[in-house]
């Protein structure tokens, strides 16, 4: 394991499971509003989703205060709500809560569309927010990551793709215990480099990146299977406001003790 060098300090920095882009733009993917209504139903959780979501944005909205950013703009790289085929009444009312809490903390709000997103032009309509398939940003291109739009590919001047969808996680263990982590990844393809988010959510946990890629390729996400097991695994420390490398994925995914 060591601490990352992924990028130049000024210009993307990992707080918490999202990204801050020269200093000025804010990244979180996959907050899935209303996947918990689904799970309520069938009695397992209580309803904690969006207060623990608004309670890690607040950690890192007084990171920001505190080191005196202010940010442009809040990209949320698609999946905001769950349902695919409409809009519940805990998802619209919770995502109207979200997207004002997100507006009085930047200029602008960008909505990526992702697959659970289907009915979200109403939301976004009524809150005068952008809802795009892509945005690009300078040499940085946001996307879902479930379909690929094949001039982000071409285009010469996008370096690197950041991507949501998959929910990476991975479990570490020693001979004492085992424990799941939300990770980043982080590789190359198609001549792009990759950044992978974690979901920006506390009941969508993650996928076991070590079972998700023992299973064949499904073309779950844009990048093969093939190709992810050569991505880096990235994982934030929160204490001490640090991303630490711990391996390629297929030599990770080996080693039973870390």
């Amino acid at each position: 394991m060591k601490q990352s060098t992924l990028f130049p300090q000024s210009r993307i920095r990992f707080l918490n499971n999202a990204l801050l882009i020269d200093n000025e733009i804010l990244v979180l993917s996959d907050t899935h509003i209303g996947f918990e209504e689904h799970i309520i139903e069938k009695g397992i959780f209580p309803n904690i989703q969006l207060k623990e979501i608004l309670s890690d944005l607040n950690e890192i909205f007084e990171k920001l205060g505190r080191e005196k950013i202010v940010l442009k703009k809040i990209i949320v790289n698609g999946d905001l709500k769950h349902e695919f085929g409409g809009i519940s009444d805990s998802e619209w009312r919770e995502v109207l809560e979200l997207l004002d809490y997100l507006s009085k903390r930047c200029e602008e709000i960008i909505l990526i569309k992702g697959n659970h997103d289907n009915i979200l032009a109403p939301i976004a309509k009524k809150k005068k927010v952008r809802l795009e398939n892509y945005y690009t940003y300078k040499d940085i291109c946001f996307m879902h990551g479930d379909r690929m739009y094949n001039n982000t590919l071409t285009n010469k001047d996008v370096k690197t793709l950041v991507l949501g969808h998959l929910h990476p996680a991975i479990n570490l263990s020693d001979k004492y215990k085992k424990e799941k982590y939300k990770c980043f990844l982080k590789g190359n393809w198609k001549k792009k480099q990759i950044i992978v988010l974690p979901s920006f959510s506390n009941i969508s946990f993650g996928y076991d990146l070590n079972s998700l890629l023992d299973k064949n390729d499904k073309g779950f996400l844009i990048v093969p299977a093939k190709t992810l097991k050569t991505f880096d695994v990235l994982i934030y420390n929160k204490k001490e406001d640090k991303i630490y490398d711990f391996d390629v994925l297929k030599r990770l995914s080996k080693q039973t003790a870390i």
